[in-house]
């Protein structure tokens, strides 16, 4: 009865935890607020649509000041709006760049240079809604990032955007580039006359994915029939993640992109139906020492963005800007004005006459307000600017109470918005919306004092207008993430609920070992690190350091139990040994975090001058993995000679496709004999040989279970009472599992395995330190081993692995380049996947160890112990010793206490007590610190990390995959 409590405890409190989870995600991120349909140039305040103050005092400026108020004309007929992916501001303005052209450009004032602020996530698909909407995308466009299907809430097929805005008066649009925007605008929409897209997760070479763009250019630059042509090029972002922005290709691919500037710029000085042409060049995001981006690291928030054309060096009086130049003092990365990139919508909307998109929380770069003649249509595009951002305002805070404040503040500022010093009630504004209409109410005042018989001081009503917009922009903007508190709340007492009936479910809690106080103490200190964003983005020191004490710390328990020989013990400190060099070169793997991005490691800085020593140890882990197939894996249930075959037919086909995905994603890597074996391959696609070779696996494994469960169907070792045996079926299928996982890690990684062996060997002798005879041994299925020590050493080690295999906080470390092995049409499931099993590949592995551990192994039986026979019946005695060992065994068997036969559901209540207490640290961080400047860029990737390890890596693979795996192993 008491077992059942426990076990319903357990239940509920997973349970608990997935429903937190979705309850706390409902009330944390951002629910976005959008205004519905198309704007319209009649429903600005240049026209008067809004039936108000604004739209009269529109009307009224523009029949008073003529073209000077009035609606701005249009400055440009066409837009060339050319997307390089992760263009940061230094390939482009800084000494070292290869855009030689655009520079001069710059320099003759052709061009006007901006450093546009990404806010994170910093991918492609909410930079790309950035820039279209001027909208602050929802956190979850992260995860449409990834979805290949164009569906669902990631299309922007209903939105308000630019391109919908030149649809809408007749315009035709082009585009060629990467297909995220055939996903964000579908060709069901028919947004585009003519498309083609390039896929950025499944290309991956430098130089084909950018020429498939440039091949339709001279084309569509001589066609006539279209308003806007978006370019999107992926190859710069491709070489930025596989060799970093010091990468011998970077430069090359910077000076590719200016050749096509060049091509387009000459041909808007050239052809007549181009002399009224834009070109906007612009980087969606930028990319941070390692060449990643996601998160909010040095680089990944500043993209370039630039203007060109030949009309801005005819008015420019003042010239053009220095350039090359430096960065602005105290920054690294910030060249020139730093703009919003939502600034480019509303900007591209006055140049070209389009209404401002409805949900645009741009502000018009004031700048590019010198093209037009009369200084007033610079002022007439801001308060149009203004008037649209009001509209926001209102429907964020309600039209009613917001134009209330706006009446009371009026009374604090005469005509042309100066400080009226007899107003009342004009004490220092309370709140954001009260501050936002003591704004409005000034910028109001001041356009109200302008008419036809005086010079307008346009910079200071300008003034006016803009602390208005940044205001609303900023106040708009953090807004965008309207939190449900009372759900965030409800998420956290039900993660605090999951976390108590996870401690309940425990046999025992007093007195406490010392492997359960070392256990709670890394749990406290771990949910106390959440509330510190430096060691977020550095988490992987904490579990660096806290794995080796817990080594020593478990070694010295091991001797203090260990009651053996001379010869034991010195196995034990042999162990505990081996295991801290292979931790140090393990940590030392890949460089992760965001403090020292980019600093020197084994696999970016010493693997590509010695690939040959690479390809030495991953050939040599793929023969280990080859040899525990054909001698654990397959053991007994096959021949030795098909136990081989079988095993070489499972570990080649795996070989040949790394070899040849490694040529593809990373061929500075691949060379000599690798290449002779790519040339054999070439017929054959990397999605077939990816599916041959997960096939192969899947057959395997089927025929292993089958076997083996067959093998011991009817016998004393079928069933979860029965003694130890040679290898488990868990064991027979972690090595088929290993295989996998190591299919799905990227090359350099691969050697890893041969440590995470060691140490799986090392770890087995200290958990098993026991005074356990050796019949007791042959007794019993379960391994004498405590499932606390055992649940703190899965912990550590599958969290140290996370961070040595290059995983962090940081949503740039994600990767992508295996979560499509073997698709070839996308599945959201079989993605998802791949997706998971490439970045938790350590995790993973450790918690189907744990299972293995959890068995004890089968002991030889000393020759001492054998009576001695003589003559021809030898054999007649030592079956009857097999048979009485037997039946000494299924008798020792049934009458195991009860707490050893729930050892692994110990281990599973540990484990659930922790993630419990983790999701509950990172949950009430989040509530705490919601208007941390960090919430979004370090605080909310941790939150989704922490849905990641509590529901994939714990409910799915700890408990789901563990439990499987214990079960078979039980069977047989």
């Amino acid at each position: 009865m008491a077992r059942l409590l426990r076990l319903s405890s357990l239940a509920a409190a997973n349970v608990l935890l997935l429903v937190a989870i979705i309850v706390f995600a409902q009330g944390f991120f951002p629910v976005k607020r959008l205004l519905p349909g198309l704007a319209s140039l009649e429903a600005d305040g240049s026209a008067g649509g809004m039936g108000g103050e604004e739209g009269e005092l529109g009307t009224e400026m523009g029949m008073r000041m003529g073209s000077g108020m009035g609606r701005p004309k249009p400055v440009f007929d066409r837009v060339i709006f050319m997307v390089v992916d992760a263009l940061r501001s230094d390939f482009v303005y800084g000494f070292e760049s290869g855009f030689g052209f655009t520079q001069s450009l710059i320099r003759a004032g052709a061009a006007l240079p901006f450093t546009a602020h990404a806010s994170p996530p910093t991918v492609t698909m909410p930079r790309i809604k950035a820039l279209t909407t001027g909208s602050v995308p929802s956190f979850a466009d992260l995860l449409f990032n990834l979805d290949e299907s164009g569906g669902g809430s990631s299309s922007l097929a209903t939105q308000d955007t630019w391109l919908a805005q030149i649809r809408a008066r007749g315009g035709q649009l082009v585009f060629y580039g990467d297909d995220t925007w055939l996903r964000l605008f579908p060709a069901e929409a028919g947004f585009f006359a003519r498309a083609e897209g390039t896929s950025s997760f499944f290309v991956s070479d430098f130089t084909e994915v950018d020429h498939n763009v440039t091949r339709h250019l001279a084309r569509e630059l001589a066609s006539n029939d279209w308003e806007a042509m978006v370019l999107h090029y992926l190859g710069l972002d491709h070489i930025g993640h596989k060799t970093g922005p010091q990468g011998a290709n970077m430069l090359p691919k910077q000076r590719e992109m200016d050749d096509i500037v060049k091509t387009i710029y000459e041909a808007m000085e050239t052809e007549s139906h181009l002399e009224d042409t834009l070109l906007v060049l612009a980087g969606d995001h930028g990319m941070n020492a390692g060449g990643n981006h996601g998160g909010s690291g040095p680089g990944e928030t500043e993209p370039a963005l630039l203007f060109a054309s030949p009309k801005f060096g005819a008015v420019r009086k003042e010239g053009g800007y220095e350039c090359p130049t430096t960065p602005r003092e105290g920054t690294e990365f910030i060249y020139y004005r730093e703009v919003q990139q939502s600034d480019l919508v509303p900007s591209l909307a006055g140049l070209m006459g389009l209404p401002i998109p409805k949900n645009s929380l741009g502000v018009f770069v004031r700048e590019l307000g010198g093209v037009w003649a009369s200084p007033g249509s610079a002022t007439a595009m801001l308060w149009r600017n203004a008037v649209q951002m009001r509209r926001i305002v209102e429907v964020t805070y309600g039209a009613q109470s917001f134009g209330a404040l706006v009446e009371r503040s009026k009374t604090c500022f005469g005509v042309g918005g100066e400080a009226d010093e007899n107003g009342g009630g004009c004490n220092e504004p309370m709140g954001a919306e009260e501050a936002l209409a003591r704004s409005w109410a000034r910028a109001n005042s001041a356009m109200s004092g302008v008419n036809a018989d005086s010079v307008a001081s346009w910079d200071t009503i300008d003034g006016h207008i803009l602390d208005f917009l940044v205001a609303a922009q900023e106040t708009l903007s953090s807004a965008a993430s309207s939190y449900d508190i009372p759900r965030m709340v409800v998420g956290i007492i039900l993660s605090a609920t999951a976390l108590t009936l996870a401690i309940l479910s425990l046999p025992t809690l007093w007195p406490p070992s010392t492997a359960g106080i070392f256990f709670a103490a890394a749990s406290l200190l771990y949910g106390a690190m959440m509330f510190a964003s430096s060691y977020v983005e550095e988490e992987q020191h904490f579990w660096y350091w806290l794995a080796p004490a817990w080594t020593l710390l478990l070694t010295v328990r091991s001797l203090s139990r260990a009651e053996g020989s001379k010869r034991t013990k010195i196995r034990i400190v042999a162990a505990g040994v081996l295991i801290l060099p292979v931790h140090r070169v393990a940590v030392r793997w890949n460089q992760t975090g965001q403090k020292h991005a980019g600093a020197p490691d084994i696999v970016h800085d010493f693997f590509p001058d010695y690939h040959m020593t690479m390809w030495v140890l991953v050939l040599w882990t793929y023969r280990r993995n080859c040899y525990t197939l054909a001698r654990r894996t397959f053991l007994d249930i096959l021949p030795t000679e098909a136990a081989v075959a079988a095993a070489v037919a499972l570990t080649v086909p795996a070989i040949v496709f790394k070899l040849s995905f490694t040529q593809a994603d990373a061929p500075e890597l691949v060379q000599g004999l690798g290449m002779l074996i790519r040339r054999w391959t070439e017929p054959f696609s990397l999605v077939l040989q990816a599916q041959v070779t997960f096939g192969l696996l899947a057959l395997a494994t089927v025929t292993t279970v089958v076997l083996a469960v067959g093998l011991a169907h009817g016998t004393s070792i079928a069933g979860k009472d029965g003694p130890a045996v040679n290898v488990t079926l868990a064991e027979r299928l972690h090595y088929l599992l290993t295989l996998f996982l190591i299919t799905q890690s990227r090359t350099p990684n691969i050697p890893l395995f041969l440590g995470l062996e060691l140490q799986l060997l090392a770890l087995s002798i200290l958990l098993d330190a026991s005074s356990a005879s050796d019949e007791e041994r042959i007794s019993r299925r379960n391994a004498f081993i405590s499932p606390i020590e055992l649940a703190t050493t899965v912990l550590l080690s599958s969290h140290v692995y996370f961070f040595c295999m290059g995983g962090s906080n940081s949503i740039s470390s994600v990767d992508l380049s295996n979560a499509y092995n073997g698709i070839a049409d996308y599945n959201v499931a079989a993605v998802g996947l791949l997706l998971f099993s490439s970045n938790w590949t350590g995790p993973i592995w450790w918690c189907s160890a744990a299972v293995s551990l959890t068995f004890s192994k089968r002991v030889k039986v000393v020759e001492s112990a054998k009576p001695v026979t003589n003559g021809k019946r030898g054999w007649v005695d030592d079956e009857r010793e097999r048979l009485r060992r037997d039946a000494k065994a299924e008798n020792l068997s049934t009458s195991t206490d009860p707490a050893s036969q729930d050892h692994w559901m110990v281990y599973v209540s540990s484990m659930t007590a922790s993630v419990a207490a983790s999701l509950l640290a990172v949950m009430v961080a989040c509530t705490a610190l919601r208007t941390h400047l960090f919430i979004w860029t370090v605080f909310s990737p941790k939150y989704l990390y922490a849905m990641a390890w509590c529901v994939g890596w714990h409910i799915l693979i700890n408990i789901g995959l563990g439990s499987l795996l214990r079960w078979l192993g039980e069977m047989a």
